[in-house]
């Protein structure tokens, strides 16, 4: 990762872990704009982005199917949290489907977030999770609930055959929920999930995962589609730039 990006994460409570993944925060201290690509995790994402051009800028960006190159601009601060399926029916009580590869800005003061609480990551983390608890109105589906832990326990390496069954809840309708909710089937999720998981791996130098994948030439066809490269491009990449590549645990 660039020397002059600084990431920093932080794990829910474990009352929010059902919905929530992780707080993070993204600055760049520097006298330079930094170019950064980002692939496809299967997370929802809240941004607050500060800088001295937009002191406070709140958005909601959907699911990602597809490789975006960005910029971090210099001197400017970027906290997040990364929502994991359920958080779109049971915290933000809104589908994400209209927003699949989009995103949309949220009214200054969504949550309750104000410029001060993001002098710390703590601070922002500890606020939403207040915010985020007071939305939680109803007890989870077993069904659901079933089904997003296997999804990612197993990393998305999981059949919805599997899931359906395990579940007791009807593959038709578990894509259905998908689709109303995030904008994708679950079969495409998953594959999200399986390619992110083979960063670990990537990491290592590793150019195939020891699992998740019955074969070579099926990873890398699901790498080239979700990056546009192959794991040995991502691999040897020179510049730095993914930074999910190379700051995730």
């Amino acid at each position: 990762m660039k020397e002059t990006i600084q990431l920093t994460s932080l794990e829910p409570s474990d009352d929010l872990s059902p919905f929530v993944e992780s707080f993070w925060m993204i600055e760049n201290p520097s006298d330079e704009d930094e170019e950064l690509s980002t692939f496809p995790d299967g997370g929802i994402d809240l941004y607050f982005f500060h800088n001295a051009e937009y002191p406070l800028h709140i958005s909601l960006v959907g699911l990602e199917t597809d490789a975006k190159v960005g910029a971090m601009p210099k001197h400017s601060v970027l906290l997040g949290v990364r929502l994991k399926i359920l958080a779109a029916e049971y915290l933000l009580n809104t589908s994400v489907a209209h927003i699949l590869n989009d995103r949309i800005t949220l009214d200054i003061g969504f949550a309750g977030i104000e410029l001060n609480d993001l002098a710390s990551l703590e601070t922002f983390a500890n606020k939403l999770s207040l915010y985020f608890a007071s939305q939680r109105t109803t007890p989870i589906d077993p069904r659901k609930k079933v089904m997003s832990d296997l999804i990612y326990q197993n990393h998305g390496s999981i059949t919805v055959t599997e899931i359906s069954q395990a579940a007791n809840w009807s593959s038709r309708q578990i894509n259905r929920y998908f689709n109303k909710w995030l904008g994708l089937p679950l079969k495409s999720y998953c594959d999200i999930l399986r390619f992110r998981h083979s960063f670990d791996s990537l990491k290592v130098g590793e150019l195939f995962p020891k699992e998740g994948f019955n074969d070579q030439s099926h990873y890398i066809k699901l790498i080239k589609k979700y990056s546009s490269l192959t794991p040995k491009q991502l691999a040897q990449d020179e510049n730095d730039r993914f930074i999910q590549l190379y700051s995730e645990d």
